[in-house]
């Protein structure tokens, strides 16, 4: 049998668009926390509680990207957690970190929950 009748059989499934916009997401987060940290640690006055702060932040934000990028299926979880931590504390701030907050949770609660996301991470194809 030829393999150009079953195109898609040796191919891994592709990532939903809604996973990989929220890879991406969590994936530039990392990037800024990242950041951050290293400005807490290099500016005179800067606490050490902050720059420990936004390590852990950043450790989180890489976890929630790596799993979701290597199609974890608990990887959701993490994801609504951390969504969830950041919409709760930028309640407190009134303002426009308050929406993107909200916006970031409302996003990974909707975009984990498509079908075809759940499709993604529950059923496991293997190459034949």
């Amino acid at each position: 049998m030829s393999a150009r009748g079953y195109p898609d059989v040796l191919r891994y499934p592709v990532m939903p668009t809604p996973v990989r916009i929220t890879v991406l997401v969590f994936g530039l987060l990392s990037l800024l926390f990242a950041l951050a940290t290293v400005h807490r640690l290099l500016t005179e006055g800067g606490s050490l509680g902050a720059a420990v702060f936004f390590a852990a932040m950043t450790a989180a934000c890489l976890l929630v990207t790596t799993a979701l990028a290597t199609r974890r299926t608990w990887a959701p979880f993490p994801a609504y957690a951390l969504a969830g931590l950041l919409a709760a504390a930028s309640l407190g701030l009134f303002g426009a970190i308050t929406c993107v907050g909200v916006a970031l949770l409302a996003w990974v609660l909707w975009a984990l929950n498509t079908r075809a996301s759940r499709d993604w991470f529950g059923r496991r194809h293997r190459l034949r």
